[in-house]
């Protein structure tokens, strides 16, 4: 209840008998009062009345909220839900050691209201104010304006306090007496809508009535009652987001106007609140920020300690190692170790920290913990380029005497000049090539290999580097998927690690990839991968993603920062458990070095992802009825065998990505499989429905599951070029004939034209002939025997459409000719006819033979002649049924009201069914199931 009124209350009160207007000639009165001459006082008298039952704990949900600083801004609306004016709720003082706070109100006037906050609730010390007689303050004392725990919902608390005012308000010489009833009931926790995008859950809902009788001793008065109501509402870490209140006398007269507060905005536990924008949100963990400016970290888990180097532009701490304790955020700083000290590694067994020093083109080793230099090398030089300076170094796991140190020349591109293999600071003869290289190393486990990554050129090549006695010999180079910021290398089981992707090694063969991250590393302990989340252009929010490296699910998406500059040189650092560094070195003009510790629960012990639950919302259109699945998908297919449709689900989906998702065309209710492989795509399901083939574009595989279990029967993997790297699958057809055998279009991502050629599976293994690569089929289809393929190039103007053999040992390409420009998204075979887009061509010689007039994209019918057509691309979208031999059109269904998004595909559902999967990145991903009777 807001005590608040029970101020006003008895300032009215006073003030009115006071100026002796409220009574007189004998006027009812309030409270079962009588005429105040004839009535005797009210006796003293203190009566508590607690609800029976258990009580609500609400300790977690922080409903009372009141902080240093915070304050609330609301809208007032009167009784006809108009605006009228503003208010203002501020913490003034407080909370102290005793808990004790002051909040300012000036709804209705200014006033201040001190609470001492505990467990047991908001004790007010002063209910009827400071300006109450002793007397009747006394009386009433002090009451929990909000007990907690909570009351049960719908039982009335109830508290009376009555006796001498303690003041001559009717100046007859005696004093007046007063009874102050205050009730409350909880009526449950709620939601509470503050604006179109913003509503707030497990909202408490409070209804307070507050009753203060005067009763004057003057002969003729009568008593004068005020009633106060009013119904609060409390947000979790919010407070008070909602109160509708009015003030009424004993005679009928308003006082106090009904109205609303609504809270609009305001500063609340150090978070900007504004209802008009989306709320902000709340970090996943704790952090510190250490003002440091230095060039890398590492952390040492023996001492518990990060190390950064710091450059000599710090005025009195530069050229020196700072030591960061991870508990504490202090930092201190060993003597000078020599000029702009940059690239750290540490020993396995953190005995000793090799350091780059960049001035000199040293490599300097200091003993741990002292800092004490053991010794250093210099790096070579060049005659025209001149000293060249450690970029990356790493020591061998299995003997901290042996390093690697990538070399780089400054001012030169390529900057690269080559890597050495140091041996007790000895360089050793064989080192390998300069200006195409290996920017990024790491060791293997046992330190006979090393791992290296160009990161300047577009070359982007994972090198493997042979570690001898005397050096290094590099033996394998293959293209990997990563880029100019790759700023992370890693060896995780017997994988390698760069940026996102992992690679099998010795081989070096694409394993897969984590959605949507940056630079990736092994936790020290566990079996989980620490990513960088890609940084968002648009919110500049930052977030850590925890990943599986065996199945590429990420686990969590932890935010660390509501606001990271996009440029930013950020690296990642896994320090104490619980705790990863964010390390932002100097990158530019404007830039702001500094050490992030952040610190999560959800570090130590990663978090169950959410069983995720995809919006199911329906409509309908004059022409039939839609159920919208707000599923995040790459391609779907229909199973007309167990009545289900099939869409494969990328890594970024938190918790179920790398599945293939079941969805029941009747509900729109979805279910997902078991993780599949790295980021599935391409899907294609076998006639009798026996199996699915999936593409899996993290490692390029194509993978064959049983249905309906999602059992793997095996995968095979696509082309690798040394140029293009892996490739995966653009679309896949199964031979109507014969579920074995199937066809994949194979793309390289990244290049244009991305066409890899097409391969025939026979039982998984890829057949030795294969049709050109560059300009191709990107789409393909099989005609009714299996006999041939048909395939359609959609990425190039030579738009050709191809007539391809399938033999026992591959396929031959026999025929191509120029078809029509049209969308590139749909190939089918119906009635002995290609449909490519809206047009048709007889098969012999593939000559057109027509196409459907309005049409963008035709897929012929699961069985008989008739074609299922999106329309082209003005509004509403439509489904036109058309006949494959006479391109009549039989039906024209709208299935959307509007239709923007021109990446549409249909899928042939269950009688009277067609599904609309949108994937574009420029829309909202959903699948659309459109029902009509009109439909085949």
């Amino acid at each position: 209840m807001s005590h608040k009124r029970g101020r006003a209350l008895a300032g009215v009160v006073a003030a009115c008998l006071l100026l002796s207007s409220c009574g007189g000639g004998g006027g009812g009165g309030g409270g079962g009062g009588q005429a105040g001459s004839n009535a005797p006082p009210f006796p003293t008298a203190s009566e508590d009345q607690l609800p029976a039952g258990t009580r609500i704990d609400v300790s977690a949900k922080n409903l009372f909220q009141m902080g240093a600083g915070d304050s609330w801004q609301y809208t007032v609306l009167n009784a006809g839900g108009n605006a009228i004016t503003t208010a203002t709720r501020r913490v003034i003082s407080g909370p102290d050691s005793s808990g004790r706070v002051s909040i300012t109100d000036d709804d209705g006037g200014p006033s201040t209201t001190t609470y001492v906050v505990s467990a047991d609730g908001l004790l007010d010390e002063s209910p009827l104010g400071s300006d109450a007689p002793a007397s009747a303050a006394s009386i009433v004392g002090a009451l929990f304006e909000y007990a907690t725990p909570l009351y049960p919902v719908g039982a009335e608390r109830r508290h009376v306090r009555s006796g001498p005012w303690g003041a001559d308000l009717d100046g007859d010489g005696i004093g007046e007496s007063f009874r102050l009833e205050i009730t409350q009931v909880f009526l449950g926790f709620e939601t509470a809508r503050l604006s179109s995008f913003l509503t707030l859950n497990d909202v408490a809902h409070f209804r307070n009535v507050i009753t203060l009788t005067l009763r004057p001793t003057t002969p003729g008065y009568t008593d004068y009652t005020l009633i106060g109501t009013e119904e609060t509402w409390f947000a979790p870490g919010l407070g008070l987001v909602k109160a509708l209140r009015s003030i009424a006398d004993s005679e009928g007269v308003t006082v106090d106007p009904l109205h609303t507060l609504l809270f609009s905005s305001g500063f609340v536990a150090g978070v900007n609140w504004n209802v008009q924008v989306p709320p902000p949100p709340v970090l996943d963990g704790t952090f510190v920020d250490v003002p440091l400016v230095h060039n890398a970290l590492v952390y040492d888990s023996v001492r518990n300690k990060y190390y950064a180097s710091v450059p000599g532009s710090v005025v009195g701490n530069g050229n020196s190692i700072a030591t960061i304790d991870p508990v504490t955020a202090q930092v201190t700083y060993s003597a000078p170790v020599g000029s702009e000290p940059n690239a750290l590694a540490l020993a396995a067994d953190a005995s000793v920290l090799y350091v780059g020093i960049d001035g000199s083109g040293d490599v300097a080793k200091l003993a741990l913990p002292s800092m004490a230099e053991q010794g250093r090398v210099k790096l070579i030089s060049d005659m025209f380029f001149g000293q060249s300076r450690a970029e990356t170094i790493a020591v061998s796991p299995a003997d901290p005497t042996v390093a690697a140190v990538s070399m780089a020349w400054s001012g030169v591109s390529p900057r690269h000049a080559g890597v050495a293999l140091l041996r007790n600071l000895v360089m050793q003869p064989n080192r390998t090539q300069v200006h195409t290289g290996s920017n990024l190393i790491t060791f293997d486990a046992t330190g006979s290999t090393l791992y290296g990554q160009n990161t300047e050129t577009t070359e982007f090549g994972l090198r493997r580097i042979q570690v001898l006695a005397d050096g290094l010999v590099e033996d394998l180079v293959v293209p990997a998927t990563t880029g100019f910021g790759t700023r992370g290398l890693a060896f995780v089981g017997n994988r390698v690690v760069t940026g996102r992707a992992l690679y099998d090694a010795p081989a070096l063969t694409a394993a897969g990839l984590i959605s949507r991250a940056g630079d990736c590393t092994a936790q020290r302990s566990g079996s989980l991968l620490l990513c960088f989340g890609a940084q968002d252009f648009n919110t500049g929010q930052a977030h850590l993603l925890i990943a599986d490296p065996d199945t590429f699910v990420i686990k969590g998406s932890l935010l660390y920062a509501l606001s990271e500059p996009i440029t930013a040189s950020r690296r990642l650092v896994e320090g104490p458990a619980g705790q990863v560094a964010i390390g932002y070195a100097l990158s530019g003009p404007g830039s702001v070095s500094k050490v992030r510790l952040f610190s999560s629960a959800q570090l130590l012990t990663p978090p169950t992802p959410p069983a995720v639950a995809w919006p199911v919302t329906s409509s309908s259109t004059a022409d039939g009825q839609a159920l919208d699945v707000g599923i995040t998908h790459n391609a779907l297919v229909y199973d007309s065998m167990r009545n289900l449709y099939y869409a494969s689900v990328p890594g970024s989906v938190i918790g179920s990505g790398n599945s293939i998702a079941t969805i029941d065309p009747a509900t729109g209710q979805v279910t997902h499989s078991a993780p599949v492989g790295s980021e599935p795509n391409a899907l294609a399901i076998a006639a009798d429905a026996s199996v699915l083939y999936v593409g899996i574009d993290g490692s390029g595989d194509v993978a064959k599951l049983a249905l309906p279990s999602m059992a793997e029967l095996g995968r095979v993997k696509l082309v690798t070029d040394p140029f293009f790297g892996q490739s995966h699958a653009e679309t896949i057809a199964v031979s109507p004939a014969d579920a074995t055998v199937a066809a994949v279009s194979m793309a390289w991502s990244g290049s244009s034209p991305r066409h890899a050629g097409v391969a025939l599976l026979r039982d998984l293994v890829m057949q030795p002939k294969r049709t050109q690569r560059h300009t191709g089929s990107n789409l393909i289809t099989f005609d009714a025997a299996g006999a041939t393929l048909y395939g359609q190039n959609n990425e190039s103007t030579e738009f050709g459409l191809r007539r391809i053999q399938v033999l026992a040992d591959g396929l031959v390409q026999d025929l191509v000719v120029t078809a029509a420009p049209g969308s590139g998204r749909a190939l089918s075979f119906a009635g002995n006819r290609v449909v490519s887009g809206r047009s048709l061509y007889d098969t012999q010689a593939l000559t057109v033979a027509g196409a459907i007039s309005g049409a963008s994209d035709c897929w012929a019918q699961r069985s008989g002649t008739q074609l299922l057509c999106l329309s082209d691309f003005s509004a509403p979208g439509r489904v036109l049924v058309a006949s494959s031999a006479t391109f009549v059109i039989g039906a024209s269904l709208v299935y959307a009201t509007s239709e923007q998004d021109t990446s549409r595909r249909l899928v042939q559902g269950p009688a009277d069914q067609v599904a609309v999967s949108y994937t574009s990145i420029f829309s909202t991903p959903k699948i659309r199931l459109f029902s009509s009777a009109q439909l085949p």
